[in-house]
Parts: C-alpha cells; structure tokens; sequence
C-alpha cells in the first residue's frame, strides 16, 4: 500500500490531515457537534468533519450542518418530516446550517397523511398512454418532438408528481442515516444552487418516473427518457457523498414495457453533477442494480463547465451498472481505487464503465474490475474526448490480475500514466488487486464502516439532540 498522506499531531491532540498545496485548508478528523457559543460552534464544526480525500474538501472543509443549533437539528420519520426538516420552501431558512437524522425507511411518494400515491394519483384526467402511443407513432408522426393534447397531459401529469418527489435541499445541510436501514425510495433529492451538503449512510431506492418523456430522434430510433436521479447536484459545489447505497430497488427497467418500439425507462442516473457544479467527492459507496450510473456534466454544448466539474470518486463499489461510472464531460476527474464487478444474468448487460466525453480529463489509478461478459470487455469508452490518464488498473481475467490498457484507443487520443492536470490534494491509495475484498463489506449505507464514520463523526449530535420529530 502506497501511503501518499503524511499525518501530525496538533499541540491539543486532534488528528489532521497535511495539505498537497499548502495553501488549501485542512480539518480535523475526530469529534462532535456542539453550539453553546460561536466560538465552540466553529471549533466543533471543524472537529465534525473529516476533510475528505478528494475534491470536494480541497478549497475548505466540507462541514455540511456542524453549526447548526439544537433547534436545527433533527430527526425525522416520514416525508412530512423531511420537507419540514429542510424547509427548503422558505428562503428564509432554506440555507442555515441544518443536521437531518433519517430514521428508518421514508417513502417520497406520498401525501402528507403518509399514504402512497402512485401513477393513477398523478395522472392528468385527460392523459391516456394507449392514445399517446397512437398520436406518435413514428409510422404516422415521425421522428418530430411531440406536440398536442396528449404531449400537454402527459407534461401536467409529470408536473404533478414532481411537485411530490423531487425533494430540495439547501446549503450548510447535513444528511445522515441512523443505524444499518436509513432508506429514502421513490423520489429525487435536488441540490440547486447551493454548497458545504453532506449526504451520508443513507440508501437511495427506485427514484422512479411514471411518466418519461419520448424523444423520436435519441439514437436514431427514438428512446424514452425519465426526469429522476437519486440525488441531482445542479450548480452547486463544495458536495461530499459518502457510504451510501444507490440502486433501483424492486422495479428494475427491465420489467418494463415496450411503447412506440422502444423499452420504457422509468430511472434516469443514480447521481448526476451537472450545470456548472463543482468540488464534489462521492466515496465508498455502493452503486448496483442499474444502467446509467453517474453522469457528470450533462450537455456537449455547455463549454462554460470547463474548469468546473472538478470530481473525485474513490473507494466505491460498481456492481451490475451497466454504463456511466462515470461519464464525463469538461470535468476534471479522479477515479481511484473504485471496484467494478458485473455478473451475466444481472438485470443490465455490462457495457463499459468510464466514458470519456468532451473536454474531459479524468485519472483513473488503481481501480478493479471483475467482469463477466459474453464477448469482448470494453471498460473505456470514447465519447469525443480525447484526454484519459490510466494507472495501476487491474483486470481479473482467468482467476490472474492482468494490468488493464485502453484498447482501442481513438485516432489522436491522449493515453498516458499522468494527468494532465495536478492531483491537489493528498489521498491514501491502495493496491487495486486488495479492492475485491476490502470495498465488499465497506462500500455502501449501513456497513460496519458506515456505521463507525457516523459514531465517530457526528456521535455528539446524536447524543445531546433530544429535540422531538417534526
């Protein structure tokens, strides 16, 4: 193991992290939250929050809700509790530093007496899928964007479920599971214009859309394409997504019917960084069950991104994800010591795992792959990008670690050891032949390891805070 941090002890014996630049700020690792005065409050919101091994922590600590007061701090059960919790409606308060404590599995998709809502709750009166079907038939309408009655119904009727799912978070927000089964399902959480979130020990299931829309050119042939990522970070920065699990839960798109010739998809992405978003690390995760995994940068066209969607991933676990893990437009990207594993018979047939878009530099380093596939293994896909630095990369190929090339590389692509940019912040590597068994029972809400992270860092909110639910 190569160990590319150096650690010291501070004169009151916290534990810290050196800096790759010095320049950039550091955190304390150990400790709690408390807020008798502003200066403890700022003393322990240093102390709450290990400074990540990544890009998200690089400008300064990502500290999420460590100021918040008792009267912010929560515990909630339900949705109602949730959307209270945040208030993400009051400009108010959206934005004061907040700690949300998940308690057990809350369903998104539900009204505010807890009972479940589904498509038929949602749906427009005059919305029908056997008469959208019959209005754009690509035999009758062609391959023109839909128009018409039933394109409107079927805009009122998504509407109507957004208004329920997608979920709000602001700035200076902690997110935390309790204890090994802290579930959100059946919805969306979006982080819009804000900074300094941590989302942490929390599983995402089925963030399911009743009502894709249908685009007649995708592809050619026309594909159907839903509205819903597990968690959506748009123009924000200064994220950290660390021990979570995210996956489609009981509604695999592959159950799902075929309309105007092509299959219905119900899930977009798992985790989408997007529109101008920046400084994010998502870390020792569990991404499974699913075909678009994690799409950073959303759009060829927006050359504004370049020099943002600085991204890190490292120390997660990819498992049965069929592409986007992940894909990258005008990011800086790390990708480090990450499992992939893919298993044929799995609900999506593996199809590559990092996709390199325009404008996009990504360092993949010490990363694992275990792929069963019929045929050839394509791991590294241009997507017109052209800059993709690779190190350490292993393959199990007939029960032997092989070091893993890019093949084939694109006319004028630049493959290399190096980045072409500087890696600015120090990180711990290990071998990536070692991921197979450690990231196993590490990776993902509710492990051990999760569970420990969460005593350790946040064990003082969750010892003093006697608040009751909202």
């Amino acid at each position: 193991m190569k160990i590319l941090a150096r650690y010291f002890k501070s004169a009151r014996g916290a534990l810290f992290i050196t800096c790759a630049t010095l320049a950039s700020s550091c955190a304390v690792v150990d400790g709690g939250v408390q807020n008798v005065t502003s200066m403890s409050a700022v003393a322990n919101a240093a102390r709450s929050n290990t400074t990540d091994a990544g890009w998200a922590g690089y400008a300064e600590p990502v500290t999420g809700g460590a100021l918040a007061s008792m009267q912010r701090t929560y515990t909630v059960r339900n949705r109602r509790e949730l959307v209270a919790a945040l208030a993400a409606h009051d400009k108010a308060l959206a934005h004061e530093a907040k700690i949300v404590r998940i308690d057990g599995v809350i369903d998104l998709s539900v009204d505010d007496s807890n009972l479940s809502l589904t498509e038929s709750d949602y749906k427009d009166p005059a919305f029908s899928w056997d008469k959208y079907a019959a209005a754009f038939s690509p035999a009758t309408w062609g391959r023109s964007k839909p128009e018409g009655s039933q394109e409107i119904a079927r805009q009122q009727s998504a509407r109507n479920q957004e208004k329920v799912v997608l979920i709000r978070v602001g700035s200076n927000t902690t997110l935390v599971g309790v204890g090994e089964k802290a579930i959100l399902k059946n919805g969306s959480l979006m982080l819009l214009d804000v900074e300094n979130v941590i989302i942490r020990n929390l599983a995402f299931e089925d963030a399911y859309d009743y009502f894709p829309a249908w685009d007649p050119a995708d592809n050619g042939h026309g594909e159907w394409n839903a509205a819903y990522d597990n968690i959506s970070v748009v123009n924000s920065r200064r994220v950290w997504i660390d021990f979570c699990t995210f996956s489609d839960g009981l509604r695999p798109d592959r159950l799902n019917r075929t309309l105007l010739d092509r299959p219905m998809q119900f899930h977009d992405g798992l985790v989408d960084v997007i529109r101008g978003s920046d400084l994010v690390t998502i870390s020792n995760s569990h991404f499974r069950d699913h075909d678009k995994g994690l799409l950073i940068g959303n759009s060829d066209s927006r050359k504004d991104d370049a020099g943002r969607l600085r991204v890190t991933l490292h120390n997660n676990w990819f498992e049965n994800v069929k592409e986007r893990s992940p894909r990258v437009r005008y990011g800086q990207v790390h990708v480090y010591n990450n499992l992939y594993t893919a298993t044929i018979g799995a609900d999506y047939d593996y199809g590559y795992s990092i996709g390199v878009g325009i404008g996009s530099s990504i360092f993949a380093e010490a990363n694992a792959f275990i792929l069963e596939r019929h045929g050839s293994t394509r791991i590294f896909r241009l997507l017109r990008g052209d800059r993709l630095a690779i190190r350490d990369n292993v393959q199990l190929i007939d029960g032997q670690w092989r070091m893993l090339a890019v093949d084939p590389p694109s006319a004028g692509a630049i493959i290399s050891a190096s980045a072409t940019w500087r890696v600015p912040y120090l990180y711990q590597l290990s071998s990536a032949s070692d991921l197979t068994t450690r990231l196993r029972g590490h990776a993902g809400a509710g492990t051990s390891a999760a569970r420990e992270r969460v005593a350790i860092e946040h064990k003082l909110v969750f010892a003093t805070n006697t608040k009751p639910s909202i």
